[in-house]
């Protein structure tokens, strides 16, 4: 493979990388993506966000809690807001017991931002792209109109 070609595939996986953090980041807004946990780390933090599409439970306030259902929500649209800035990323999947969630983290989060790398990276974007796809139906216009809102925001 010559250089000009690994820097266009480069290119390809660094996009991948982005669009699964749009489409995470519009799971997120459809209740179908929450956050679960919070992994600590030394220097840092990471979470997990996951949901009915995960095979988790949706987070919400404890006995029906309404203010910490609001807490909740909040925090989503801070992770959406931090996601289509590219603030975080997606860096991989925790899978535990009845399902599995994706981890997020960034500098923002004391974690070094996650470097793309080529070998494996299409396989895994495409088992993500199934996943989703065989799960829930996202429309096209609001996978646009996140796409358009983040790049205005960069």
């Amino acid at each position: 493979m010559n250089h000009i070609q690994a820097e266009r595939d480069l290119l390809i996986v660094k996009s991948m990388q982005r669009e699964l953090d749009i489409i995470t980041a519009a799971l997120i807004l459809t209740g179908q993506l929450t956050m679960n946990q919070i992994l600590i780390e030394p220097g840092g933090f990471t979470l997990t966000i996951g949901g009915p599409l995960t095979g988790r439970e949706r987070s919400e306030g404890k006995n029906g809690n309404k203010a910490l259902s609001f807490v909740i929500d909040v925090l989503d649209i801070i992770l959406v807001i931090l996601l289509l800035t590219d603030k975080i990323n997606v860096l991989g999947i925790f899978i535990s017991h009845g399902g599995f969630s994706l981890t997020v983290s960034g500098p923002i989060f004391g974690v070094p931002k996650s470097e793309v790398t080529l070998p494996g990276t299409k396989k895994i974007f495409n088992e993500f792209h199934e996943i989703v796809s065989n799960h829930y139906k996202i429309e096209p216009e609001l996978i646009n109109k996140i796409r358009k809102e983040g790049q205005s925001w960069l």
